[in-house]
């Protein structure tokens, strides 16, 4: 059965007692990831102990039962969960290891067997399921025994402050399956540690960890996070809002937990007020402070239209750009960490640049938008989008067509969490409705109405491959964001020569044009025909071309 685990967030606080019935040992802010548990390995176990004089320096000065134990950890983590964890306190006659072997449990007490929730950084706290007595009047050390018999390791493990001992302190054993040969010594594992028992008195008031108090430019999906001074609370309660004494949000909401996710995102440019009370057995703290934060200023775009081209420094300002695979859940991988890179558009040399991943083999990855507030749903997303053979224009060879798992999507969502239902369009080469390999060399323009989309959202541009079968380039170009009727002026056009006698036909730029068409008649009576679409404001064109007629559209 999963026991109950209190996390506590929070700094490392001071050697000495923090309060009747606290006792903290060790106040090193170096970490190491072996003692009291390495979860890189299936199985291990770790002894280490405290010696009779810190232990009264701390203020252990008579004989206590020990009820709960905390350990900090020195990393981020979240419910990073270890099952089978067993935990033995005992009594050690000794002055330091003078061999690295086992610990045999049955000179010791077990205090704990089950499931442990990781989180951090900070205090991880541990209620012992069989309180334990210990006398320092003796003299002995006290010592822990941990076995981590779980039997499957999680990468990206809690690490744990230590403090350096000059004699050996802590051992270590590792490995496949749970072995009781002996380990390695250390003086440089030992790790801080916090000895808790019943108390006498009200607690302390608690401190805000996250956000601090008076923060400033707090975002808006911030966990609310403090830590208790001492007092063994064993509940508190918590009031937020905008009101001051705060209470129209949580009002006296009573909860175990050292940590609060608001049921909804905050507003951005708002004040927050709010208070945490502990409470033991004894009864609620007194003179509790009350707490402020200010949100982030709203990040969002609101000037439309808006384009972005690609032509600047990548990512563009507010872009990012994750590894990434489009199952469910969704889970970015490292930042900036994907195959998504600034190329020329259609492999052709010049200055206007696009987006561009190169998909040849397992491999994947999100770019994603800045925060926008849509106002209308007549509102329209438009992307160029082109598949073209790696470094290769399109009139060089074709892309590979063999494939069927390469993938490109377009999800939007609120930006804070994604998830496959936020897919609104989808091009693969495996039945989907809109076909990967009917994008042409040349590109196209993919447009897509946000009709149920107003408000703030994000846009995720997916691309990806499963296996290594083809070498080709997806790329995106001319995103855009802005009113489905929307009218650009007209363009004014004139032809000219350039300096090598060649003519050229120019016409001035228009704002947020994500391209040019040019259209081409012989005849001014007749109808024009579209003759190119091109982003930049000039055309080289031949002798012949330059005796025609031309009109020009932004779009």
């Amino acid at each position: 059965m999963q026991k109950t685990i209190i996390i506590i967030l929070g700094l490392v606080l001071s050697l000495s007692s923090l309060f009747a019935g606290d006792f903290i040992i060790g106040a090193g802010t170096g970490t190491q990831n072996q003692v009291p548990v390495y979860g890189y390995a299936n199985f291990g176990w770790s002894k280490f102990f405290y010696d009779n004089a810190e232990l009264q320096a701390a203020g252990y000065t008579e004989q206590q039962t020990i009820e709960r134990i905390a350990f900090y950890v020195g990393n981020s983590q979240t419910d990073y969960v270890m099952d089978n964890q067993q935990i033995y306190m005992g009594y050690f006659y000794d002055s330091q290891y003078s061999s690295a072997s086992y610990q045999n449990p049955l000179y010791h007490s077990l205090v704990f067997s089950g499931s442990i929730a990781f989180n951090g950084p900070g205090w991880l706290e541990i209620t012992l399921d069989t309180p334990y007595t210990w006398n320092p009047s003796p003299g002995w050390n006290l010592e822990i025994l941990w076995e981590n018999r779980d039997g499957s390791r999680i990468g990206g493990p809690p690490n744990f402050r230590f403090t350096a001992t000059d004699n050996y302190s802590a051992v270590y054993k590792t490995g496949t399956s749970f072995s009781t040969t002996s380990g390695t010594r250390s003086r440089n594992h030992r790790p801080n540690i916090w000895l808790m028992s019943s108390p006498t008195e009200p607690p302390p008031p608690a401190s805000a960890l996250s956000p601090l108090d008076a923060a400033l430019e707090v975002p808006i999906d911030t966990i609310l996070r403090w830590e208790h001074n001492g007092g063994m609370p064993n509940s508190y309660n918590l009031w937020l809002g905008t009101d001051n004494p705060p209470s129209n949000l949580v009002n006296g909401l009573n909860m175990a937990e050292t940590r609060y996710t608001p049921a909804q995102r905050l507003d951005y440019a708002t004040t927050y007020y709010w208070r945490v009370i502990p409470i033991n057995d004894i009864a609620p703290a007194f003179n509790t402070p009350i707490w402020s934060f200010t949100t982030m200023d709203d990040p969002s775009i609101t000037d439309y239209p808006h384009l972005e081209t690609f032509d600047g420094t990548f990512p563009p300002t507010g872009w990012t750009h994750y590894s990434g695979v489009l199952s469910d859940p969704i889970t970015f991988g490292n930042l900036n960490g994907s195959q998504w890179a600034q190329d020329d558009w259609l492999n052709y040399p010049g200055a206007d640049k696009a987006a561009r991943i190169n998909i040849w083999g397992n491999m994947s990855g999100y770019l994603v938008s800045p925060l926008f507030n849509v106002p209308s749903d007549n509102y329209v997303l438009k992307i160029d989008a082109a598949v073209l053979r790696y470094n290769q224009t399109p009139e060089g060879t074709p892309p590979n067509y063999s494939n069927t798992d390469d993938q490109l999507a377009i999800l939007i969502g609120d930006g804070f969490g994604w998830t496959v239902a936020n897919v609104v369009r989808e091009y693969n080469n495996n039945g989907s409705e809109y076909v990967l390999h009917d994008i042409p060399m040349t590109g196209e323009t993919i447009t897509i109405p946000l009709s149920g989309h107003t408000g703030r959202i994000r846009v995720a541009i997916f691309a990806g491959s499963l296996i290594s079968n083809d070498d080709n380039d997806l790329m995106v170009n001319n995103f855009w964001i802005g009113d489905a009727n929307h009218v650009y002026a007209a363009p004014e056009a004139e032809i000219s020569l350039n300096m090598n006698g060649i003519p050229l036909l120019n016409w001035t730029a228009v704002p947020y044009a994500r391209k040019y068409n040019i259209y081409k008649t012989d005849d001014p009576t007749m109808d024009y025909n579209l003759f190119k679409s091109i982003s930049g404001t000039s055309l080289s064109l031949s002798p012949t071309e330059s005796k025609a007629f031309f009109k020009i559209t932004a779009e």
